[in-house]
């Protein structure tokens, strides 16, 4: 007869819980094996022997401005001003009131604050004077302001110089390490018994025989005989059949993550990126 209890029991729960548990374990294992291939066979070098003797490095070349580009100028003059007295008319001073020492035949604007000052002398046509000279400003005879003359030589433009610089940067600071990790697993087991119960029974009975009689008489007596033959067959057929069917459901569901770089890892790559230093190739000046 069917006994649930006995059935489940029957069940290889360790066989197939465990096995999922440790193909998830088996997979964990292979990842980490995975990044350790990834380590030593793409951030490292080995020798003909298969050692690590150092990690591999990718050159960046690039220019860098080592002088930027200075325009040029031509040749000019500047007027600064020396001393100058109070009160004087600004009108007065642009519209010839007031005359210079000048005989160059320049020309000059001046500009006065609110005390009359002159504070800008600016030089409207300038003159080939040569080197720095000091102008009077004069009313009628008398000197009312000075200022200074100021020669500017031409400066030629100068192109900017670049230096060819090259970069050799760690393979392994600028690629992702696989660090996969097997964050959550969950195992959900489904297990449906069906149990199946079927009796059969028939009951035949079968007779059958041969009677075989005879008399004979002589004068007023009668002498007879009877012969009989006869059967008789009973047949009984039963049959029990049990059927137990067992349906299995098994739904995994594992969350990986890309995992954090481990502590020893990290201190390996903070070392390979200070060895990170631009190296001078050549110089060369671009206009």
């Amino acid at each position: 007869m069917f006994n649930p209890a006995e059935e489940m029991s029957s069940i290889a729960f360790d066989k197939i819980l465990g096995g999922a548990l440790n193909a998830v374990v088996s997979a964990q294992n292979n990842s980490s094996m995975t990044t350790v291939n990834f380590i030593k066979n793409v951030g490292f070098q080995n020798d003909e022997n298969g050692n690590t003797v150092k990690p591999v490095y990718v050159d960046f070349k690039y220019p860098k401005e080592v002088s930027a580009y200075q325009p040029g100028r031509e040749e000019y003059f500047s007027a600064t001003v020396i001393s100058s007295d109070e009160d004087l008319d600004e009108e007065q001073l642009n519209g010839g009131g007031y005359t210079t020492d000048d005989k160059s035949g320049a020309s000059f604007k001046f500009t006065v604050n609110s005390q009359g000052k002159i504070t800008v002398v600016e030089i409207l046509k300038a003159a080939q004077w040569n080197g720095t000279e000091e102008i009077k400003v004069l009313k009628g005879e008398t000197e009312v302001a000075k200022f200074k003359i100021i020669k500017h030589e031409e400066v030629k433009a100068k192109p900017a110089v670049y230096q060819d610089m090259t970069l050799q940067v760690p393979l392994l600071t600028i690629v992702p390490i696989p660090f996969i990790r097997v964050q959550s697993t969950d195992i959900e087991l489904n297990v449906k018994i069906n149990s199946i119960y079927n009796s059969e029974e028939s009951n035949d009975t079968k007779v059958g025989g041969d009677m075989h009689a005879s008399a004979s008489t002589r004068g007023f007596f009668f002498k007879g005989s009877i012969n009989i033959n006869a059967s008789v067959s009973n047949q009984k057929k039963s049959s029990t059949s049990e059927e137990v069917k067992k349906e299995y459901s098994l739904n995994i569901k594992i969350h990986a993550v890309q995992d954090d770089v481990p502590v020893g890892m990290g201190r390996i790559l903070d070392i390979l990126e200070e060895s990170i230093v631009p190296k001078f190739t050549r110089e060369k000046a671009i206009a």
